[in-house]
């Protein structure tokens, strides 16, 4: 009886642990990685040539990255604490905090709204108030639209839901600038809004069964994996032509143009190769390109500007 009370007690991860895991930092990572984005480009285009100075850029980078991380990772502890019944069902999520027992639901939402309302208090004190809108717009959409609403109710969920998470490029450029007029983040929120679904429509072809047992009509169960690798194609597809008309209406150098659109394409490859053999490890490694794909696409995004080289 000891020993087994002593086992769960070192395999129970600590309450800092459970913390971040409720947050699901990775994500939110990759997230706010576009939200920098966002600032240094603004900064590169337009920023430094004003009064702006490279210490403003690291300050707005640490604000917004420590803002936006907790009010995204907060929005996503309210997501488990809302999900809870529905990850006990799922064997990829059956063993978060919350189904198993590692932290109580009530402290899991309280967790939640403290961190997000932190994060959008910091981004709207740190930076500009248009850049806080944006952040609090971000979470509640989260939250209540996506989790709440959509999620349950239809298999396009995660591509309206998807909006959410397109955002942090524009609240970079807004707490770097205080405006969010200009188009060029804009693009930037289309691509990852189209992104999205073949990012987690891949994610969802391996899962189909656990997605199915819980009762969760995301595409692959409500309308077949056929017709799944179908819409993953078409998005695809899509980046290549967003990156093409960034290219013009944006008029972006040399290192966008050809580097967006060979990443753009590989995603399109990949999801061909999907197509048309139809094997799990295809959605699997589309899933797994398709992270590294936004992080090096918004790299290349950051170096283009930095140093332009006129296509013509």
């Amino acid at each position: 009886m000891i020993e087994t009370e002593k086992k769960m007690t070192a395999e129970r991860p600590s309450l800092w642990n459970i913390y971040l895991i409720l947050m699901k930092t990775r994500v939110v990572f990759l997230l706010q990685a576009t939200a920098i984005c966002g600032i240094l480009t603004y900064d590169l285009k337009v920023g430094y040539g004003l009064d702006r100075e490279y210490t403003d850029s690291l300050w707005t980078c640490l604000v917004v990255l420590l803002g936006g991380s907790l009010a995204s990772g907060g929005s996503m502890a309210i997501n488990m604490w809302y999900e809870r019944d529905l990850d006990a069902l799922m064997k990829r999520t059956e063993e978060r905090p919350i189904p198993a027992g590692q932290i109580s639901p009530n402290h899991a939402l309280i967790f939640g709204i403290s961190v997000s309302i932190i994060g959008i208090l910091l981004v709207t004190l740190g930076t500009y108030k248009e850049a806080g809108m944006i952040t609090a717009f971000s979470a509640l959409f989260y939250v209540c639209i996506y989790t709440m609403i959509l999620k349950r109710r239809t298999p396009q969920n995660i591509v309206i839901g998807g909006l959410a998470g397109a955002t942090p490029p524009v609240i970079g450029w807004a707490a770097a600038s205080g405006e969010f007029e200009s188009t060029f983040p804009w693009f930037l929120l289309i691509i990852i809004f189209f992104w999205t679904p073949a990012h987690f429509w891949s994610l969802t072809l391996s899962k189909r069964k656990d997605y199915g047992n819980a009762g969760i009509p995301m595409l692959p169960v409500v309308r077949g994996e056929d017709v799944t690798r179908n819409h993953i194609m078409a998005y695809s597809v899509s980046l290549i032509l967003i990156s093409l008309v960034m290219a013009i209406v944006e008029k972006t150098g040399l290192i966008f143009t050809i580097g967006g659109l060979i990443m753009s394409g590989y995603f399109s490859y990949l999801s061909w190769i999907l197509l048309k053999n139809k094997k799990e490890d295809d959605a699997w490694n589309l899933f797994k390109f398709s992270n590294f794909y936004l992080y090096v696409l918004f790299a290349i995004v950051i170096i283009d500007t930095a140093i332009h080289i006129d296509f013509y």
